[in-house]
Formats: C-alpha cells, sequence, structure tokens
C-alpha cells in the first residue's frame, strides 16, 4: 500500500499508510492544511502512522538516512511497546504481572498467581479473544495454551500471565471479545495530556465521574516511561480504583473514542 508524506498545517510531517481500520485510519487532507514535500527540513521531525511496525529499527534508521528524525527512538518504541520495556517502571500501577519464554505449567500459576488469571503476548492480545485471554481454572488454562500456540497473532511472542483484577463493566457487548469494561485510551505528546476516548468505540460513548483520577494515574505513568508520542491505557475496576492496562507506541495506536482531529490539533498546539 501507498505512503502519504503530509506536512500538516507547515509544522508536522506525517508518514502514514491506511491500513484498512477506521479506529486507526485518518486522512490529513479533510481535515488540515497539507502539503506533501519530496524534499525535507534537515532533522526535520515526523511522525510514523503506519500500523504496526514489524522492525522499528531499520524503519527510523531509513527516515534519518531522509534527514528526518522519527518522535520516538527505537529505544523508545520498545520502552513503549514493550511490557518488559514499560513494566519494571509502573509496576506499581498496573496489575502483577510476569513474563515467560514458554507458558508455565498450571501449577506454577496456581502457586504463583491463583485464578483466574489474564494471559496475553508480550505486546498484545489475540484481538481481545476470551478464550485466549482469561482462564478461571486449569482446565480453561490448558485450553488456552492449546490456542496461544497455533494462533497467528500470539505463537511468535513471548507470553505474558498477569493477575486477573475484575473491571467495572459497561453495558453492551463487543461479539467475540472480553467483557466490556470501563477502559480509556489516554495520548501523551511530550508529557502533555492531548486527548482521551472511551476504548470500547464500537459501543456508544461511555465516560467516568471519577475520570480526571484515572487521567492524572495516566500523567504519573507518562512521566516515567517519558516516551515523546506515547499512549496509556487505563481502566476503572469493579472496586472503584483506577489501574494501567499497558502502555504502547502512539505511533501504532489506535484513536479508540477519541477525535483523530481533536488529537492532531491539540499536538500541533504543543509544538515548539
Amino acid at each position: 500500500m501507498d505512503v502519504t508524506i503530509s506536512r500538516v498545517e507547515d509544522q508536522l510531517l506525517v508518514i502514514s499508510r491506511a491500513i484498512g481500520a477506521p479506529a486507526y485510519d485518518f486522512d490529513f487532507d479533510l481535515n488540515f492544511r497539507c502539503t506533501h514535500p519530496f524534499r525535507f527540513r534537515e532533522g526535520e521531525l515526523c511522525v510514523l502512522r503506519l500500523g504496526p511496525v514489524p522492525d522499528y529499527g531499520s524503519d527510523y534508521a531509513e527516515r534519518l538516512d531522509w534527514g528526518l528524525r522519527p518522535v520516538n527512538s527505537p529505544e523508545e518504541h520498545f520502552r513503549a511497546s514493550e511490557l518488559e520495556g514499560w513494566y519494571p517502571l509502573i509496576r506499581d500501577l498496573t496489575p502483577a504481572t510476569r513474563i515467560f519464554d514458554h507458558l508455565p505449567p498450571a501449577s506454577r500459576i496456581e502457586s504463583d498467581f491463583g485464578w483466574p488469571v489474564f494471559v496475553k503476548g508480550s505486546r498484545q492480545t489475540s484481538k481481545h479473544n476470551p478464550d485466549l485471554a482469561v482462564a478461571r481454572n486449569a482446565d480453561e488454562y490448558a485450553r488456552l495454551c492449546d490456542g496461544y500456540a497455533k494462533d497467528p497473532i500470539l505463537h511468535w511472542q513471548r507470553p505474558v500471565v498477569r493477575n486477573f483484577v475484575e473491571l467495572d463493566p459497561i453495558p453492551g457487548e463487543v461479539p467475540g471479545k472480553v467483557r466490556a469494561s470501563r477502559e480509556f485510551r489516554t495520548f501523551w505528546w511530550r508529557g502533555n495530556f492531548v486527548g482521551c476516548g472511551h476504548y470500547w468505540y464500537q459501543l456508544p460513548a461511555y465516560g467516568a465521574a471519577d475520570l480526571r483520577i484515572g487521567i492524572e494515574l495516566a500523567r504519573e505513568v507518562a512521566r516515567r516511561v517519558e516516551v515523546p508520542f506515547l499512549v496509556v491505557d487505563i481502566a476503572r475496576t469493579r472496586d472503584g480504583d483506577w489501574i494501567v492496562i499497558e502502555c504502547n507506541d502512539a505511533q501504532e495506536a489506535g484513536y479508540a473514542g477519541l477525535s483523530p482531529h481533536l488529537l492532531w490539533r491539540n499536538i500541533l498546539d504543543h509544538l515548539d
């Protein structure tokens, strides 16, 4: 698929590719004044909106060869998108988690965690498939392990096991997904809060009376992780507490329930 290079409002260079996902794709030309340069300003800042990038280091090096400066370095990309990068920095703000080379036996789960547990890959879940995410006993865990090994999204990732925390449920459900709850996606640009959207965008918009507490939690995460363009997903628990679900490189993240136009407008307003 073709890559589009847009200089947005003569302030920010965005290199984008439509991936066919409405929650990710965004037409900058329809929403902002854009030019499409073939020559760049030396060291010009750029953002990559190319979907998941298999080898970020190579992509980063290619943009440097063009004379550009991608917003997140390879080290920052790792710290944002890999659990091994962000978890040690915020372990007190998110459910207890352990990463394994291979899925451990059920006896290890019972001794280290107890049931139920939440399982994911080191980078992502398999599209929130509940059968590959939640195990409430040893039998369910055995089926999950079998499915994990065969799943095209999970099989190449190191498995991650987390304490299962009951989240505050919301009305409605998304077929084939884990139970929808009061989760939100927050975006941070160089430590500045630039947007928040309801995570389950497939359902009617929802909020939380104490969302500001969750946003302040995410602000602390952004301070600790120190990645220029960062996503922090947060959720309200059934007990009324706020926890961090995960972090990610915002270049790869979908907008969830946030207006893309509002996000990019806020980012432009925070440019030097």
